[in-house]
């Protein structure tokens, strides 16, 4: 699937969070102090990335007072490569993804 550089920049904001390193998938609450990004960007391209498939999104309920996003299986695996820094830190790999700009690096 292409995505642009700045929904890379959000799925790895996703990534890395510390909500992603229990080993229960990439995922993060929406919320502005867990993105390096304005939220207004992050709730657009939350939703092209929705939209995408890549990415499910939970809105808020009574409890919580923010939504839920992950990234979905399809986009990101188990993995045991230890050359790849996300795999370092969470134990998953980004797959299925290429840069829409024709770059190959993301």
């Amino acid at each position: 699937m292409e995505i642009t550089k700045l929904e890379k920049k959000v799925l790895d904001d996703i990534a890395f969070s510390d909500f992603s390193t229990d080993g229960h998938g990439l995922g993060v609450w929406i919320d502005d102090s867990y993105f390096s990004i304005p939220m207004s960007q992050v709730r657009a391209l939350l939703t092209t990335l929705s939209a995408k498939g890549i990415v499910a999104v939970s809105p808020p309920d009574e409890y919580e007072r923010m939504g839920w996003v992950s990234i979905r299986d399809d986009y990101a695996i188990k993995s045991d490569d230890e050359t790849n820094e996300l795999v370092k830190e969470t134990g998953y790999k980004l797959i299925n993804l290429e840069d829409s700009e024709g770059s190959n690096e993301l």
